[in-house]
């Protein structure tokens, strides 16, 4: 704020102090009291307007007046949004209100007694949530129904989000394992691609290091790289943009050899981007055996047969005497790519 404003009635800027005073105020015919901060200039004496100050003081008008008649908080909407993984603008859409509706009670605007009502009852029962979502997911974009599912799955059936069924391993839990490593308030992220990538190299050398499966889904040779055909059709709606994170994942349902595997690849090729890894994927030889017969860009469902992989990556793991996360990443740090 500005150490100075303008004074009406010394007709310049001034120097002025802030001090708090008791207003009483009247929204929709109920009047009430409320502490607002008011300036006054050093010079006269008199009150000045200073907009971020008069702004402050709606929102603590309508914050007073929300307590007094129960309407729901500012704080409360936060949480809605952050409890769902959802924008302003889909949520507005889904309730079937003004694009603009959430963004304005999030800036101070005082919600209808209905609307209030409604928020609150879909922030605390998330049954009705769903059921709001099912019957207008067709008014949101293919991403935010895939982040708003994703959310409401974690909350309502968290036992199929510890493990997708009696078996641990496969390509959806080791996904799962990633996806609660990122930190999107640090800068990490993790895309379709990327993760693609991360799950081919926890099957590659997991086979290296104990010459079997760590699951029997196989992969395919698509043009940008090996690919699941199953765990893309899980979060292909997230195309390029970054996969939700995940706050609740059980790690306990994998064994302390799959765990040293999960965590080598998550340490080692967790710190490079997808396309990075995507380029790393195509120098090397499983990829590269089964699309020599393919052009630049044309499409193939051919598996990458597992024993291919075995062998690829057994023999560097004994060429190169890697035994441990620090041997791998000396070894991935070390490759050339050329662009």
């Amino acid at each position: 704020m500005d150490t100075k404003s303008y004074c009406y009635y010394c007709d310049e800027n001034v120097s002025f102090i802030i001090q708090e005073k008791i207003i009483t105020e009247n929204i929709k015919g109920i009047e009430f009291d409320y502490v607002a901060n008011i300036a006054y200039c050093k010079e006269c004496g008199e009150a000045i307007y200073i907009a971020e100050l008069d702004d402050e003081n709606v929102k603590r008008a309508n914050k007073k007046y929300r307590q007094l008649h129960d309407i729901i908080q500012v704080n409360e909407i936060e949480e809605f949004l952050n409890k769902y993984n959802i924008g302003q603008k889909p949520l507005a859409k889904l309730l079937g209100w003004g694009e603009t509706t959430i963004t304005r009670y999030l800036q101070g605007l005082t919600p209808s007694r209905e609307y209030s009502d409604r928020l609150r009852e879909l922030l605390n029962d998330p049954v009705k949530m769903r059921e709001l979502y099912e019957k207008n997911k067709g008014r949101i974009s293919d991403v935010a129904c895939k982040k708003l599912e994703l959310c409401l799955n974690e909350i309502l059936e968290p036992a199929s989000f510890v493990a997708s069924d009696k078996n641990a391993s496969n390509t959806l839990n080791v996904s799962k394992f990633f996806i609660t490593k990122i930190y999107p308030e640090a800068g990490e992220v993790i895309t379709h691609l990327k993760l693609q990538k991360m799950v081919y190299y926890v099957q590659s050398w997991y086979l290296a290091f104990f010459q079997s499966p760590f699951f029997h889904e196989d992969c395919e040779a698509w043009v940008h790289g090996p690919v699941f055909p199953g765990l893309y059709d899980i979060y292909k709606d997230f195309g390029n943009k970054p996969i939700t994170k995940l706050t609740r994942f059980n790690e306990n349902i994998f064994n302390n050899d799959q765990k040293f595997i999960l965590n080598m690849v998550w340490q080692v090729y967790g710190k490079y981007d997808a396309k990075y890894l995507e380029k790393l994927t195509h120098i090397e030889y499983p990829w590269k055996k089964v699309r020599e017969s393919y052009k630049k860009d044309e499409r193939s469902s051919e598996v990458i047969v597992k024993e291919d992989i075995k062998d690829y990556y057994t023999h560097i793991k004994i060429k190169h005497n890697i035994n441990s996360i620090e041997d791998l990443n000396k070894y991935v740090s070390n490759i050339t790519i050329l662009d």
